[in-house]
């Protein structure tokens, strides 16, 4: 497959410019957590040529009482009518005035991939913040690089996951200089059949059901107390959003 370059380019330019369920462990178990310090693994191209190897979206979490949330799907990003933003831009104006719930319910990006841990050669979904995308992006469109998802002559990516307090840091994570195949002919048909179907875990709630959270956000009638809340500048991590995910 040969990548669309034009469409990373408009990605990368505009850029800069859930509920429990008794299954929720096994769905949890298929995606990729970094671990704290240094590791390895290989982002998978599509397996169709019509998609990109990645799935976009961005998450509003909804406060649902006793310190619950509950993820939506941001129908923005997806070129339909979001109320639930539409009460985000409200919360930051009178008569609502709530900045506190209106920093909660931002929606934040969400990049969705398959890779290959290196540690297991299992096939994980890699689950990203627009900090480590932004990095696989841009190695994608330096010339010394270029398809980091080649299955015969891409990339390696080593990340570095450093804690402080709280929140990880990444600055260190970059992919390796050296090109090189995946892996051998059978481990690379094997993973390529064993591919997630990213685009499917971005589901889009009825315009009905936003319209109904958004309205309940703004009149205040069974809107529990709020978590407390990180920064508008600071990127949800991507241990928090695993942990959220499990309900």
């Amino acid at each position: 497959m040969t990548m669309d370059f034009d469409k990373i380019r408009e990605q990368y330019a505009k850029m800069e410019g859930g509920k429990k369920s008794s299954s929720s462990g096994d769905f949890i178990n298929k995606f990729y957590a970094i671990p704290e310090g240094n590791s390895v693994i290989r982002v998978l191209p599509s397996n169709d040529e019509d998609k990109l190897f990645y799935a976009e979206t961005a998450i509003h979490r909804v406060p649902t009482g006793e310190g619950q949330t509950r993820n939506f799907h941001c129908r923005k990003v997806h070129g339909e009518a979001c109320p639930i933003c539409d009460a985000y831009y409200a919360l930051w104006k009178a008569p609502y005035n709530d900045e506190n719930l209106a920093r909660q319910i931002k929606p934040r990006a969400r990049y969705y991939m398959n890779v290959v841990n290196r540690d297991t050669d299992e096939v994980k979904i890699f689950s990203v913040g627009v900090i480590l995308f932004k990095k696989i992006i841009s190695t994608i469109l330096d010339e010394d690089y270029g398809d980091v998802t080649d299955l015969e002559e891409g990339h390696d990516f080593k990340l570095s996951k450093v804690m402080e307090g709280q929140w990880p840091k990444y600055d260190q994570s970059a992919f390796r200089p050296k090109a090189t195949a995946a892996g051998t002919k059978k481990q690379i048909a094997e993973w390529m059949d064993e591919l997630h179907d990213v685009h499917s875990l971005v589901k889009l709630e009825e315009y009905d059901t936003f319209k109904q959270v958004a309205e309940t956000l703004l009149i205040g009638k069974g809107t529990p107390e709020r978590d407390p809340v990180d920064s508008p500048s600071t990127e949800v991590s991507d241990d928090d959003y695993l942990n959220r995910l499990k309900g």
